[in-house]
């Protein structure tokens, strides 16, 4: 069921359920980024396992939080939001592999491939149909 547009939304005409999957995503990154930034055994011993290099690992919480500011902020602007969107489905199609490439269970990658399948979803529901809907996209 579509939402009918409010004067001024850019986003008035999305499922409020994608906003809503959008706000959840960035609640996710927020919490993960404190969890990486918090240095503990068990997470380094994790990154150590997959493969994750060192020089990396101190910009994935930076990754995580500008990514939470990017898809909140790209509720009003949505090529924000797109852009954003864009770079998680790049970061969590490679956490994925590093999983596979770590020989972990397939199951291990689930979370990663749901986070990416999240900002998929965004990207194609929300923000590339705001753009196209202003008028401003590519010409």
């Amino acid at each position: 069921m579509r939402k009918a547009s409010r004067p001024g939304s850019t986003l008035g005409s999305v499922p409020d359920r994608t906003r809503r999957l959008v706000v959840a995503l960035a609640i996710f990154q927020v919490v993960d980024a404190i969890a990486n930034a918090i240095p503990r055994r068990y997470v380094e011993a994790h990154l150590d396992h997959l493969g994750v290099p060192r020089s990396l690992r101190p910009v994935l919480p930076v990754i995580k939080v500008t990514s939470t500011f990017g898809l909140l902020l790209g509720l009003k602007m949505p090529r924000l939001g797109a852009v954003t969107s864009a770079g998680l489905i790049a970061y969590y199609a490679a956490a994925a592999r590093f999983h596979l490439l770590a020989h972990d269970h397939p199951l291990l990658a689930m979370p990663a491939a749901a986070c990416g399948a999240s900002a998929g979803i965004a990207l194609m529901n929300l923000y590339l149909p705001a753009i196209a809907q202003d008028g401003s996209g590519p010409t």
